[in-house]
């Protein structure tokens, strides 16, 4: 009889633990929706991915799972590779094959290539509509992933840098393409109504450390030498973009006073071009991507707020993610996220102020984290790194002790 009880008690742990296992299924109905806890405190809050391309396996929004999480927890996504040039363009490092030409509002007409990526934008844009989804399209000026034959003559890499003119035509172009292409296909296949409501327009564009100048390391500065091709990205956003489209400037270390003078110095020069007769520009929002550590603090995060809303900017948390530096301690970086989200929820945009209207947090789970690439992890003093809101247990997306942090902080908002 005593060993007949001791299989019951067993028995019923362990369905206990498998009935746990299941509740914490991202897509189950016992985990709340992160977009529903934030429905009526921002516009729209959601996590960026990946897709999945030719010769990878196939991950993330391209599978069932991750549709149906998407769904059920985010209003806006983010792609994190396929909306950039690299990816639209597709030449993999060769020359690219040219097939028309283009005149450009300078003048100068130009022979134009072929961009190869458009069949996955289209994949992404179809199930964006299946799911309900509203995307941030990102990017289109940015000095990295870029496809290097983009800045050389004849488009050859072997030959020197292209001019300035031409240079300004080129990229007219391509940000006419990009952005007709994604209203002839909401057009086509989704009424007219937007899917991409936002474009990070132009992207990093400021050096790190104490100097606040344009970055030293982008073929677009080598060849203008100034902010004239950053001026000009938000002028042909503008004219090509529809008018109910934010444009952003998007940036990392907001929170870090030098850096965010030169983002300052910049934003004020592309505000000013708003004036401008022909081809004025436009900007809506700024993008502050939010590559943070537990130790990042609430205040400075809250002073590169106050002064981007003084430039009568609204504000996008782009690429959000937590660094746990040297130890990983789940406690600790729940609360660190809780301490983030209730300065962003204090700083949201109201009917009289200018402020937060967007939180993307920059992916799905800490396995697949971009900060614990060989590159990044450099930075984090060579440790694995756990900043996202999710892990992998099982095959499934388990929401860590920070998304039920992130959650409360929206009921104490309300």
């Amino acid at each position: 009889m005593k060993k007949l009880f001791t299989k019951i008690i067993l028995s019923l742990a362990v369905f206990a633990m498998c009935a746990g296992a299941f509740a914490q299924d991202w897509i189950s109905n016992e985990v709340p929706s992160f977009k529903d806890s934030y429905k009526d405190i921002f516009e729209y809050v959601g996590f960026a991915c990946e897709y999945g391309i030719k010769g990878w396996s196939e991950k993330e929004l391209a599978t069932a799972t991750v549709q149906q999480g998407m769904k059920k927890h985010s209003s806006t996504i983010t792609m994190g590779n396929e909306f950039k040039p690299q990816f639209l363009m597709a030449w993999w490092g060769q020359n690219p094959k040219l097939e028309g030409s283009f005149t450009a509002t300078n003048g100068v007409t130009i022979k134009t290539p072929v961009l190869n990526g458009f069949g996955t934008m289209d994949a992404i844009l179809e199930v964006c509509k299946k799911n309900g989804l509203m995307l941030r399209g990102h990017v289109l000026v940015w000095h990295s992933q870029t496809e290097e034959a983009f800045f050389h003559e004849d488009y050859d890499q072997t030959k020197p840098f292209a001019s300035k003119e031409e240079m300004t035509a080129r990229q007219e172009w391509y940000i006419k393409t990009v952005l007709e292409h994604v209203a002839n296909w909401e057009k086509s296949n989704n009424g007219g109504k937007h899917i991409v409501w936002a474009w990070d327009v132009v992207n990093e564009a400021i050096e790190d450390g104490t100097s606040g100048s344009l970055r030293k390391d982008s073929n677009w500065i080598k060849i203008y030498g100034n902010s004239e091709f950053i001026i000009n990205a938000f002028r042909f956003a503008n004219k090509y973009a529809p008018k109910d489209v934010l444009l952003a400037y998007n940036d990392y270390n907001c929170h870090e006073e030098p850096k965010r003078k030169g983002m300052l110095k910049l934003l004020d020069e592309i505000i000013e071009a708003r004036n401008l007769k022909i081809l004025p520009a436009r900007i809506d929002v700024m993008g502050m991507q939010s590559h943070i550590s537990k130790d990042t603090k609430p205040k400075d995060i809250e002073a590169a707020i106050s002064d981007f809303v003084k430039k009568g900017l609204d504000i996008h948390i782009t690429e959000l993610d937590v660094a746990t530096e040297a130890k990983y301690d789940a406690d600790e970086l729940a609360n660190a996220y809780a301490s983030f989200f209730k300065t962003y929820i204090a700083n949201r945009k109201t009917k009289n102020k200018n402020g937060i209207t967007s939180i993307t947090i920059w992916g799905l789970n800490d396995e697949a984290t971009w900060l614990n690439a060989p590159y990044m992890l450099k930075w984090h003093q060579n440790t694995t790194q756990f900043p996202l809101l999710f892990e992998m247990k099982g095959g499934k997306y388990t929401p860590k002790k920070a998304f039920y942090s992130v959650i409360e902080a929206a009921k104490k908002a309300k």
